[in-house]
């Protein structure tokens, strides 16, 4: 489904506050994914977003071991990818469905 300009930006700003917890090793990161998660349901980015919020589940973001830290390396891959999908959208500019 395309997103509208309006859900681009919510999931967009989401997206971002998520990666930055990622970053920060932040304890809330896979609970923020979550949520982003439930924005993304039935929109383009929302595949990727669900897989980064399932695999963020399964890692403590404090755990320093070089498997924990690539396995937050590929959650954040997964975010930013989502988040360029959304941001995509509105570069694209408004389209007739997305008018709303």
């Amino acid at each position: 489904m395309a997103l509208t300009a309006i859900e681009a930006v919510r999931l967009t700003a989401s997206l971002a506050e998520c990666e930055m917890a990622l970053v920060r090793r932040d304890p809330v990161a896979p609970a923020l994914l979550a949520q982003a998660a439930r924005h993304a349901d039935g929109l383009s980015p929302g595949p990727l977003t669900a897989a980064a919020a399932r695999l963020a589940r399964a890692v403590d973001p404090a755990d320093r071991t070089p498997e924990a830290s690539a396995a937050r390396k590929v959650v954040q891959a997964l975010v930013r990818a989502a988040a360029m999908e959304a941001e995509a959208a509105l570069l694209a500019g408004p389209g007739p469905e997305r008018a709303r």
